[in-house]
């Protein structure tokens, strides 16, 4: 009897418990509609999205007929409180304002078709047929009267980013280095002082700023003219969907908004800084991939899908979608294996997003448009990879990470290799610098000297030379690039200098703290990561003095190593891409094994040390297996070891 009264006594209070429950439920039915559930906000934040953006689903108003009265009313008493979303047109300035000069048509001629083959391919920002009718009434008026402001400055910034690399560009006229600056001074005095009412132009005159001061090495400029970008779109509510817009502008806003996305990913990402965009404010479809002679207001002429496999811009954006959370990740001081496996997962995911002409285990023909959305993916992966170099790791993480970034440099000598000896047809007839100069830019400049830097470390001079082979054309556009020559030739000079002195096996370089630093690159330009600054006081105004001999000492010696003066000082002239090529080829010569001796000969100025009598072969690199594997101990020996 006792135990059916407790199964009662529960069946009452079970009964008791739901009635409770419904009228809970009936009270909280509204706000359990505007508050969404934390566990899935929570859930929404920290997964990053795999495929396109979905954009969030709203209910459109309905039309409210006889409201013409309302809406005047409220244009007309909202002033001086709040901005109503209406699309607002700068006064056209007249004669007598200021105007610049208009530049000869055949220099708009040339700068804006290496525009529209170097930069426009990756920022469509503009809508070119639009821009391109408007450019032709100011040539017919020969003049900018009647024109806003705003657009004169787009112009110039047009110019501007088009000097970026038409210099590069055989045959072209030497206007572009000489005059981008002055371009970029005009565009910059249009915009300023800001305008109350800002325009879609704004925002597209900010971002080619942007991308023409950080490509010059302007980089504090670049960022706050980027930041700008950033603030002018989200003002104008660029970032949202909207169904009222017509077909050209949606697709201009699609463009904008994304090449403005990107731009803040790759450079944010780049100098370690937090990212300007927040992927959960990014409620706009992605952009159509179909040329902008296809995109016109009846509609599009030829329709293309924005889904995978991507390529061109698209491939960027959808790659550079996880730096994010790879940003949040590296401000640890080391990765976990579990970290390090879970973003080798998300690297895999975005690979298959591309063609399969672009997978790692393809043999077919690529284009070396291909590089720049590749590059991309390694350069996340190499910085990721790159974290645990620190000496607060292990030594076997370490080594790891060693081996982890120098396969990432060997897969960038692989696509090198297949874009250069296994081009597609298209591109066949055009030369090996014609091919990669449009390819240039700060990133692509940075990354192979990164890669340069770790394949020499761990040994596999194949694929640094055919790494040095795109940097020396690459590198040459871009200002950064002078100053990554100068560094490898500082590096591999020390590295030369160790292995030459019986101290460069690969036992003794893995303890080498002076080399690790140096290899370790960028890592060294904050003091959060950078270990080199450690214990040091950067607020001195007083700079260090260069020493002409170093003194070092590694682990099982006795004395410590002394290091010979360096041939090459950061003051002295660039000796061009010739010397970091002829650098890694004597490190190959120096880690050849002894089967055939070579002849050499004994300097006057010092009879013990002997000299190889050699050729200076500077063709390009034959198309080795790349990756090779990092020489044993046996394939080490130096002429020290020898004698």
């Amino acid at each position: 009897m006792s135990s059916i009264k407790q199964v009662q006594d529960l069946q009452s209070q079970i009964a008791e418990l739901t009635q409770m429950n419904t009228q809970l439920r009936t009270k909280t039915t509204s706000k359990e509609e505007l508050i969404p559930d934390r566990a899935d906000v929570k859930r929404r934040l920290s997964d990053e999205p795999s495929g396109p953006p979905a954009v969030r689903h709203k209910l459109t108003a309905p039309v409210m007929h006889d409201f013409d009265h309302v809406r005047r009313n409220i244009q007309t008493y909202s002033q001086g409180i709040f901005d109503t979303p209406h699309v607002r047109a700068s006064a056209p300035l007249e004669e007598g304002s200021g105007l610049p000069e208009v530049p000869p048509r055949a220099d708009f001629a040339h700068l804006s078709r290496s525009y529209l083959n170097h930069v426009h391919g990756w920022y469509p920002a503009i809508h070119w047929p639009i821009f391109q009718r408007e450019v032709d009434e100011v040539y017919t008026a020969r003049s900018f009267c009647g024109m806003p402001q705003e657009w004169i400055g787009l112009f110039f910034a047009v110019l501007a980013c088009g000097s970026l690399q038409s210099s590069a560009t055989p045959g072209s006229p030497p206007i572009a280095s000489d005059r981008g600056m002055a371009f970029f001074d005009i565009a910059t005095q249009a915009l300023t002082p800001w305008a109350q009412d800002l325009t879609i132009i704004h925002a597209q005159v900010a971002l080619l700023l942007s991308i023409f001061a950080a490509e010059s090495n302007m980089r504090s400029a670049g960022s706050m003219w980027l930041s700008n970008a950033v603030r002018v779109a989200q003002e104008l509510c660029i970032n949202t969907e909207v169904d009222s817009w017509p077909v050209v502008d949606g697709e201009i806003r699609r463009r904008l908004w994304w090449a403005i996305y990107s731009r803040d990913r790759i450079t944010s990402f780049e100098a370690n800084k937090p990212m300007l965009i927040n992927d959960n404010d990014c409620d706009i479809s992605l952009p159509s991939p179909a040329d902008d002679r296809y995109i016109q207001p009846q509609g599009f002429f030829r329709t293309h899908a924005n889904t995978a496999p991507f390529t061109g811009s698209l491939a960027v954006i959808q790659i550079t979608r996880i730096y994010a959370p790879l940003y949040q990740a590296l401000k640890s001081s080391m990765i976990t294996p579990q970290t390090l496996q879970s973003f080798d997962s998300k690297f895999k995911s975005r690979a298959q997003q591309l063609p399969e002409a672009y997978q790692t285990s393809s043999t077919a023909a690529l284009e070396t448009a291909a590089l720049p959305p590749l590059f991309v993916l390694l350069t996340a992966q190499y910085h990721l990879y790159r974290r645990n170099l620190s000496p607060v790791c292990h030594l076997t993480e370490r080594r790891e990470a060693l081996r982890q970034c120098a396969s990432v440099a060997q897969e960038t000598a692989k696509y090198i290799s297949r874009a250069l000896h296994t081009p597609p047809k298209a591109e066949i007839e055009k030369s090996w610098p014609a091919r990669v100069a449009p390819m240039a830019s700060n990133l692509t400049c940075m990354h192979l000297w990164r890669c340069i830097l770790v394949l020499c470390f761990r040994g596999d001079y194949d694929a640094a030379l055919m790494c040095s082979h795109m940097l020396s054309v690459v590198g040459n556009v871009r200002q950064v690039g002078v100053g990554c020559g100068k560094n490898l030739v500082f590096v591999l000079e020390k590295l030369l200098d160790r292995i030459q002195s019986g101290h460069g096996s690969p036992q003794q370089l893995e303890y080498d703290q002076e080399m690790l630093a140096y290899i370790s690159g960028d890592v060294q330009a904050g003091v959060e990561h950078g270990w080199a600054w450690a214990g040091t006081d950067l607020t001195s105004t007083k700079s260090p003095q260069i020493a002409s001999f170093g003194a070092s000492r590694l682990p099982g010696q006795d004395q410590p190593m002394r290091d010979r003066p360096t041939s090459v000082s950061p003051a002295q002239e660039w000796e061009g891409w010739g010397r970091v090529d002829r650098l890694i080829r004597q490190l190959m010569d120096e880690n050849r094994p002894r089967t055939a001796q070579p002849t050499y000969y004994p300097p006057p100025h010092n009879p013990v040390k002997r000299v190889q009598l050699g050729s200076n072969d500077q063709s390009p690199p034959k198309p080795a297996p790349l990756p090779s594997p990092a020489p044993s101990n046996a394939s080490r020996i130096s002429i020290a070891n020898i004698i």
